[in-house]
């Protein structure tokens, strides 16, 4: 082989990797990089804009995110099974259409009422979007470059949302409201574009049954299906440990500096960026899936211990040591859990109602949104050490059922039954 005449592969090539050739997995990364933008945008800026700019009490904003997160929640499987009846592009480009107006209506919100119907609206087209993203990834690639284009989607949205954030600084220093209403705009066209750029993707595989029965949401009378995405709701926990947890041990329970928790985000978003490719490669299958959930499992325990140490230490240097290191393993737990959520998903789930399984499999993880905060703050700041210890035996038990059930669940040869699934 010439190898004067092999292309030059920078860094773009380099992450692009097996997918580089397919020019549908480029446009389906495109579309996650504008709409993680927007979307980082609008909750980078939301929360300050709700109450300065709406004059919303902080528990009226608690209140109606809550709302919107219960709607998403229980819309998530009918979505799911409209995108394996009308086509998984089609429900997505509407998701991405229905996203778009619901955030340029708060430019006409004044009250509390306006705030909470907007809200819902948007609660019911977000969540429901990366089942259906995800379905149509496999559409779009076919089998073999599933996992590692849902992969390299994650590290796109991480630095979408890292842009979108650093965005949103301007419209917060402005504080005004004609700013909030710039960032809601600014998010709406963010899903105008990524609804265009749908309209130029091809499907190499078709998705969901040629026939078009009535509703029946097969999903959610699939108990071992729904063991399994219990379990991957559970690991799935990291989120609000990030989010909510560890700025408040950081600042309450630990003698490290309050500024630390910006630094501590920091190298969770560079860690994901780089390494979330790396942390998928063999979690195609439902072995490799169910292998990456357990180290995903194993490194959530590690990093529940190593805060926990971090609360006891008196020395600020050690406690931060000790805290960066949690970091360190809670993103790697991140990056498994994703993989092997991600292998596991698709799976596990019968083709002819893939879009409907994979977004009841994404009901664990919504519904960490609605009950994490809660469970990290009340059931573990609030308990110090023995909090930390409750959770880390939650996550170990979880990692140790996850196999049987995992192999419970797995009824490969019952796919091409009649109705393509299997009983419970």
């Amino acid at each position: 082989m010439n190898t004067t005449d092999a292309a030059p592969r920078g860094p773009l090539a380099r992450f692009l990797g097996p997918v580089a050739g397919s020019r549908g997995a480029v446009v389906m990364l495109a579309i996650g990089l504008v709409d993680s933008t927007g979307t980082g945008l609008y909750l980078a800026g939301s929360a300050v804009f709700f109450t300065i700019a709406l004059g919303l009490t902080a528990a009226q904003v608690g209140l109606g995110l809550s709302v919107a997160g219960l709607l998403g929640l229980v819309a998530q499987p009918l979505l799911g099974w409209w995108a394996d009846h009308w086509g998984a592009k089609q429900v997505l480009i509407a998701l991405h259409l229905w996203r778009a107006l619901s955030f340029a209506l708060f430019v006409a919100v004044g009250d509390y009422a306006g705030f909470v119907v907007v809200a819902a609206m948007i609660g019911i087209g977000q969540q429901a979007l990366s089942p259906v993203y995800q379905a149509l990834v496999e559409q779009v690639v076919g089998e073999d470059l599933r996992v590692p284009v849902m992969a390299r989607s994650r590290a796109v949205y991480n630095l979408g949302f890292s842009l979108g954030g650093l965005l949103a600084v301007l419209a917060i220093a402005a504080g005004t409201r004609l700013a909030f209403d710039v960032v809601v705009l600014a998010n709406a066209l963010c899903c105008v574009t990524a609804a265009v750029l749908l309209l130029r993707v091809a499907l190499v595989a078709q998705g969901g049954s040629a026939r078009k029965p009535g509703l029946r949401l097969r999903s959610l009378g699939d108990l071992r299906y729904l063991a399994v995405a219990a379990v991957n709701g559970v690991l799935s926990l990291h989120v609000s440990l990030l989010g909510v947890g560890v700025p408040l041990w950081v600042a309450l329970h630990t003698h490290a500096p309050d500024a630390l928790v910006g630094g501590l985000l920091v190298v969770n978003t560079v860690l994901a960026v780089l390494l979330q490719v790396r942390a998928s490669k063999g979690a195609e299958t439902t072995e490799g899936g169910l292998k990456a959930l357990r180290r995903g499992g194993f490194a959530l325990v590690a990093c529940a211990a190593v805060f926990a140490c971090a609360g006891l230490v008196t020395s600020p240097v050690v406690a931060i040591v000790l805290l960066v290191l949690g970091v360190v393993a809670l993103t790697g737990g991140e990056l498994f859990q994703s993989a092997g959520g991600w292998g596991l998903s698709y799976a596990l789930a019968p083709d002819r109602n893939r879009s409907e399984y994979l977004a009841t499999f994404n009901l664990g993880m919504s519904a960490q949104f609605v009950l994490g905060p809660a469970a990290v703050t009340v059931g573990v700041i609030d308990h110090g050490l023995t909090g930390w210890v409750v959770l880390a035996a939650v996550f170990l038990a979880a990692t140790l059922v996850a196999g049987p059930l995992v192999t419970r669940a797995d009824r490969r040869s019952l796919r091409s039954s009649p109705d393509g699934v299997a009983p419970a």
